[in-house]
């Protein structure tokens, strides 16, 4: 008895933690580029028991020859979903969204080690919702930046940026970002918006804000220029005036929800029923 109240109290804190990351996915419903993340079990230590009679011994219980018994199960892993999201257009010319899985924009970020020293580096999310930001070093001019600050980065690496009185902004198919006045298109300013690749989002760091780290090495990490790409191969498109929804579907995920809750429920039960054979137990006297 005590092996199954063990049991399935393991298994109830796992089953607890997938209904966190179905709440956590649900509570992003209306996240611009949100990517929903799935719960991964796996089995515990298992014992197989083989219950035979030694020879002229009588035979013991009737326990089933080779049973299995376990120990819980436990979350492996929660693996992160690319799948693509829906289009909600917006008309707004700094909305950016890929269309097109596995390709991230890129964000320059500040991060604070161990040491307490600032370092930059690379990030990577889909949400397209950007804004203009004063440059903190350059007066007269503004950088393309996300909601917390950090600016998008060009293929080259470098910052977005054109002067304050550029009002009209242009983004093509192919990654070409355009700045401009209104008045004088001809003075424009160009940049290339390459995207990054990644094949494996699973490996994806959360650092929070929907944003994401790469805990390899980023030259592992592959640099789409949108321009360059050969006929038949992959099919990224950048889409200005629209952003990518989440790609979590609400039926789905409270179904799953649903049926987490019944599965507490039964081992829930099970530490009830286990409780109640170890009383009667306790209480047979001699």
């Amino acid at each position: 008895m005590n092996r199954i109240m063990l049991t399935s109290a393991t298994s109830l804190r796992q089953l607890q933690l997938k209904v966190d990351t179905h709440a956590h996915n649900l509570s992003n419903l209306n996240t611009a580029g949100f990517k929903r993340r799935e719960a991964t079990f796996q089995d515990l230590l298992t014992q197989q028991i083989y219950n035979q009679p030694h020879p002229g011994q009588e035979a013991g219980r009737l326990t089933p020859y080779g049973v299995r018994i376990g120990h819980g199960v436990r979350i492996s892993q929660t693996t992160l979903r690319p799948e693509q999201g829906g289009v909600l257009v917006t008309e707004r010319p700094l909305d950016f969204m890929i269309e097109g899985p596995h390709a991230w924009f890129r964000l320059g970020h500040t991060a604070v080690g161990e040491a307490g020293v600032e370092a930059g580096e690379v990030v990577y999310t889909r949400d397209g919702h950007f804004q203009l930001a004063p440059h903190p070093e350059l007066d007269g001019l503004v950088r393309v930046v996300a909601a917390d600050g950090s600016p998008l980065l060009a293929a080259d690496g470098g910052q977005i940026t054109f002067p304050a009185h550029y009002d009209t902004i242009e983004l093509r198919e192919d990654g070409t970002l355009l700045a401009y006045p209104a008045q004088t298109p001809q003075e424009s300013v160009e940049y290339n918006l390459a995207v990054a690749y990644i094949d494996r989002p699973d490996q994806l760091v959360a650092i929070g804000d929907n944003r994401f780290r790469w805990p390899g090495d980023a030259a592992d990490i592959e640099l789409i220029n949108l321009v360059e790409q050969e006929p038949g191969g992959r099919t990224i498109r950048l889409r200005q005036g629209a952003l990518e929804t989440s790609n979590v579907d609400l039926a789905q995920e409270m179904t799953q929800v649903m049926a987490t809750q019944r599965l507490m429920q039964l081992q829930a039960r099970s530490i009830s029923i286990a409780d109640d054979m170890m009383g009667l137990a306790n209480s047979i006297r001699a």
